[in-house]
């Protein structure tokens, strides 16, 4: 009886999440790409698949929306990592207690942990901040960040143009989505390792 309780709990949260979301995708057709930018700057992972839905009905030209919802996802990491150069966060408490775990991981993931925030619920906006307080080159994040956002905002678009009439899924799963994604990242920057390491023997035994 509990599982079918929570069950059900569960479908009632995702058939509301659902319908909030089609509501802010009206919200995207109203006010159009601005809204799509406005709107990816805050949530990078939904808006993407409603602008697709959008274009697919013929509301937005995919390009220009695409480009709109990446640019929109970039300008808010890039908010995020100018916030976390002020002295204020620098100098936080919250800062300090974790800035020496935070800078033992970067080390070891370098700017992977870019695109690997992209796709951990819950990690874009302390890996923004916390790259902005180690004083990363704004240049690298911006060019590493930017491709990163293009890459998974052309991905969650296709989704949402492809899979139209069946958005509510796509909505439902894009957490397992991301999953997916942080896996083919992990495998890329394992193989990037493996073969790092071998040029360097190879260099090393000439």
């Amino acid at each position: 009886m509990i599982n079918v309780k929570n069950h059900k709990k569960l479908k009632d949260s995702a058939v509301s999440f659902v319908h909030r979301m089609l509501g802010v995708e009206l919200i995207l057709i109203k006010y159009g790409l601005a809204a799509v930018f406005l709107a990816a700057m805050i949530e990078a992972d939904v808006i993407p698949v409603l602008a697709g839905v959008a274009a697919h009905h013929g509301y937005f030209n995919p390009v220009f929306a695409i480009a709109a919802a990446s640019f929109g996802a970039l300008a808010g990491d890039c908010l995020w990592f100018y916030v976390g150069r002020r002295n204020l966060i620098k100098k936080s408490t919250i800062l300090q207690r974790i800035k020496s775990k935070a800078e033992i991981l970067f080390q070891r993931v370098g700017h992977w942990q870019i695109p690997a925030s992209h796709v951990i619920y819950g990690t874009r906006v302390a890996t923004m901040t916390f790259l902005g307080a180690r004083d990363s080159a704004v240049g690298r994040f911006v060019l590493v960040d930017g491709v990163s956002c293009l890459a998974l905002t052309s991905l969650l678009f296709s989704l949402g143009f492809a899979l139209s009439a069946s958005v509510s899924r796509v909505l439902v799963n894009v957490r397992r989505i991301e999953i997916v994604l942080l896996a083919a990242v992990a495998l890329i920057g394992l193989i990037f390792h493996l073969l790092g390491r071998r040029i360097l023997q190879v260099n090393a035994n000439v």
